[in-house]
């Protein structure tokens, strides 16, 4: 079909500059390998719908990205790569035939067009040289001797690749953006509210509380049974491990050697000292020690054992308080004496019921108050129409006045007014184009996530429906263990969209929709090494199953392995085209 346009593009420069691709193709390609069989030999490797798919169809894709280490490959991942470039051609002609099945044609002119396309036509996206127009000659040699695909097989293929794009483009562009999607979306982007809150957290409100001796000795008085129940079911958080407090002399170890011989006499000197002669530890390791604790007589924090530097560790293991020992390392020579020691174990309930009745007595405290209290500034809320801050600042000082009410008035006392700042109900939204490489990430709050409250869809929407005439939410809301009065404090709608916002909003939507229900599948026809998506892979594998698609796996082993990875079975299929 292309013969004029060949023809009439042929001139004596055209074959010269033919004969130098060649040569650069044979210096640093090496010379176009069969796309299947190492041999060269041509093989019949499956059929789609009736369409006869042999090596050289499968060299368009392999040749294009394989090529130039095709002498280098080793056999196992030689026939990986095949068989992705096989999956590829398979995909590609099944979307083709679907395409005439919905009435779809390539004409001449369409496929000319195609064919000639720096842009469009992928093998010749670097080929068409400094000029950019169409090279008859040089389009001939590089088929036959790049891709090594005879120029029949070659324009075959095109004509149902430029199908199969018709067909996915088709659908494409059959999804789209109604008028209340685009509206809908612009409300939850941009209405904004911004809340105002109370939280009755139990434990917050229970550390508010300050308890007085008499309190705690009148509670372990009357409720010895319940810190003995308390102690044995929480047992584990009062279990301590083996503690250690030393005192060190440390005497850095210079590299130098005259140095380090000045430095093993301080240590020796240190050693005489304290060792032999009894010298008080602390008192050498002021003098003497070159370390951060110097200051403090050598003395360092209580620590476990598992904390300490090993070899430290390992010589003080068994030593009794007031002993010492010597240890080296690289880098330094130490005294190292016992000062204290804890043994791992349970303390005695005794040693711990005055923190057990503590927690219990503040339990008992606050128990059923944060729900009392949360349900009394709501009411009061609602009754004066205020502000949280007017309300809570009323009770307040209601409370303030009553008598025997020093414990309640502590309570309000430890609450306050939030606000959670301005947000939409969209969240954070990655743009649809972006998702496949951000799989898994993490970017900001999701669309249900209250700032300062945490998440509750069913929260979310309520919040959202507050008003400006009913700001206050009409219940008291729980998330997690926490009460929370809301109320709305500022409201922001949605304006009308400009006709250039609502063609951006439009564009986004139909991205978002054409990636859930068609993939990425533009990769099939520009990198048809990269996974083209979900409605493709569905494609093939119903292919595979209805016997559309088959394979003739006996005549090489890129047609067995297509098999696995079309099925989903074989574990290196996302990794084949990264394999050189």
């Amino acid at each position: 079909m292309l013969d004029q346009m060949r023809r009439a593009t042929k001139s004596g420069f055209s074959y010269i500059l033919v004969g130098l691709l060649i040569v650069v193709f044979a210096v640093f390609f090496g010379v176009p390998t069969d796309g299947c069989r190492p041999s060269g030999s041509r093989a019949h490797l499956a059929t789609v719908g009736g369409e006869e798919i042999f090596t050289e169809d499968v060299n368009v894709i392999y040749n294009r990205y394989y090529g130039a280490n095709r002498s280098t490959t080793l056999d196992d991942t030689f026939y990986e790569q095949q068989a992705t470039a096989l999956k590829a051609v398979l995909a590609t002609y099944v979307l083709a035939n679907r395409a005439e099945e919905a009435g779809l044609r390539v004409s001449d002119e369409e496929f000319a067009a195609y064919i000639t396309d720096g842009s469009r036509n992928v093998e010749f996206l670097s080929s068409y040289g400094r000029t950019g127009e169409f090279d008859g000659p040089f389009y001939e040699r590089y088929v036959k001797f790049g891709l090594s695909v005879p120029l029949q097989r070659y324009e075959n293929f095109k004509r149902r690749e430029l199908l199969a794009r018709k067909y996915m483009a088709m659908l494409d562009m059959q999804v789209s953006a109604s008028p209340a999607e685009i509206d809908e979306l612009n409300e939850l982007r941009n209405t904004r509210v911004n809340l105002e809150l109370v939280k009755f957290n139990e434990e917050t409100m229970a550390q508010a509380l300050d308890l007085s001796d008499q309190a705690i000795a009148a509670f372990i008085a009357a409720n010895g049974d319940r810190i003995a129940t308390y102690f044995k079911e929480n047992r584990a958080d009062y279990e301590t491990d083996e503690r250690v407090r030393i005192r060190r002399i440390y005497i850095t170890k210079p590299s130098d050697e005259t140095e380090d011989a000045d430095a093993l006499a301080r240590f020796e000197d240190a050693k005489k000292r304290v060792v032999d002669s009894g010298e008080d530890f602390a008192t050498v390791a002021t003098e003497l020690s070159e370390d951060y604790a110097k200051s403090q007589g050598g003395l360092m924090d209580w620590t476990t054992p598992e904390n300490l530097d090993s070899a430290i560790a390992k010589a003080i293991e068994g030593v009794n308080v007031g002993e010492v020992r010597e240890v080296e390392t690289d880098f330094a020579r130490m005294l190292i004496k016992v000062e204290e020691r804890e043994e791992a174990g349970v303390p005695e309930i005794t040693e711990v019921q005055d923190e057990i009745a503590q927690t219990l007595l503040r339990e008992d405290l606050v128990g059923e108050r944060g729900a009392q209290m949360a349900q009394k500034l709501h009411a009061r809320a609602q009754a004066d129409q205020s502000s949280l801050e007017e309300a809570l600042t009323a009770i307040r000082e209601e409370v303030a006045l009553q008598e025997d009410a020093a414990e309640e008035a502590t309570l309000w006392q430890s609450l306050n007014v939030e606000k959670t700042g301005e947000f939409t109900m969209e969240g954070q939204q990655i743009p649809a184009m972006f998702r496949a490489q951000l799989a898994g990430m993490n970017f900001g709050r999701s669309w249900d996530e209250i700032p300062r409250l945490g998440k509750n869809s069913e929260l979310m929407i309520e919040v959202f429906n507050l008003t400006e005439a009913a700001p206050l939410l009409p219940r008291v809301a729980k998330i997690d263990n926490t009460l929370a009065v809301i109320r709305l404090s500022e409201r922001k709608d949605a304006g009308e969209l400009t006709a250039e916002e609502r063609t951006e909003l439009e564009g986004e939507i139909r991205a978002e929709k054409v990636a859930e229900f068609l993939g990425p599948w533009r990769f099939l026809f520009v990198n048809p090494l990269e996974a083209p998506g979900h409605f493709v892979d569905s494609a093939l594998t119903e292919a595979l199953e209805d016997g559309t698609i088959k394979l003739h796996e006996k005549n090489s082993p890129a047609a067995e392995k297509v098999k696995s990875m079309i099925t989903g079975d074989d574990p290196l299929a996302d990794l084949v085209g990264m394999t050189e």
